[in-house]
């Protein structure tokens, strides 16, 4: 299954990641904790912020790092399932298909609405800590973010071998660190602008939930080769 169509879909959610609720909104938190002071702060002082850019990038490492490792871990469930993998590959064609409606608005699924939230007090930033810290969000996000990794888990699953399967996922965290460590360098733009960005996500969720449906009904029908430019 594995083409250079699903990479693509893989950086789009990646980009999308960034604009959900869990994220965007929460940016001002996010880069405080990596500084280790107010935003204020780290407006003036320009070391702080260079030590944030550094944590910025250590951060999505770690996100990356448990990203690809889940990506190993869909390939080793789908060879351990290898004999019922046609029956996986359309159910999961069906759940992708509900996915994209629910992006686009069809319906609503409750627990896809709620985020798991950490508090960090005292917390002295570093780029070990941010790494780990990292991995961490990532558990505190995935019931934000929990379709749109769900989708790239599974279409991973069905890549040749390991190294795509882990690739894909990879793909996926570069679609996310790009717009997250481009704030980071234009911080105080960014941060006063955020809102206006914002307000787009409306229209960027639909067209994620439109590509969901047509990936869906390809991999239920086993034609996403078909997508392929050769």
């Amino acid at each position: 299954m594995g083409n250079e169509v699903t990479f693509w879909v893989a950086i789009f959610n990646g980009f999308l990641s960034f604009f959900t609720p869990c994220v965007l909104p929460l940016l001002p938190l996010y880069f405080s904790y990596l500084a280790g002071t107010t935003i204020t702060d780290l407006e003036k002082n320009k070391n702080i912020r260079r030590i944030m850019i550094i944590n910025s990038i250590a951060f999505v490492l770690g996100l990356s790092i448990l990203n690809i490792t889940l990506g190993f871990g869909a390939k080793v469930i789908n060879n351990t399932l290898i004999t019922y993998q046609d029956y996986i590959r359309k159910a999961g064609g069906i759940l992708i298909i509900i996915f994209g409606l629910y992006f686009i608005g069809v319906f609503k699924i409750k627990l896809f609405n709620k985020e798991k939230k950490y508090q960090y007090k005292n917390y002295s930033p570093s780029f070990i800590k941010s790494l780990l810290l990292g991995i961490t969000f990532s558990f505190g996000w995935t019931p934000c973010n929990g379709l749109i990794i769900g989708t790239i888990l599974f279409l991973a699953s069905f890549e040749k071998n390991y190294l795509k399967a882990g690739g894909m996922m990879l793909v996926y965290s570069i679609g996310f660190a790009i717009p997250f460590l481009i704030s980071a360098l234009l911080l105080g733009k960014f941060i006063n602008n955020y809102k206006k960005i914002y307000k787009y996500f409306d229209k960027i969720k639909l067209v994620a939930g439109v590509l969901m449906i047509i990936m869906g009904i390809m991999l239920y029908t086993n034609t996403l080769s078909l997508l392929v430019v050769k």
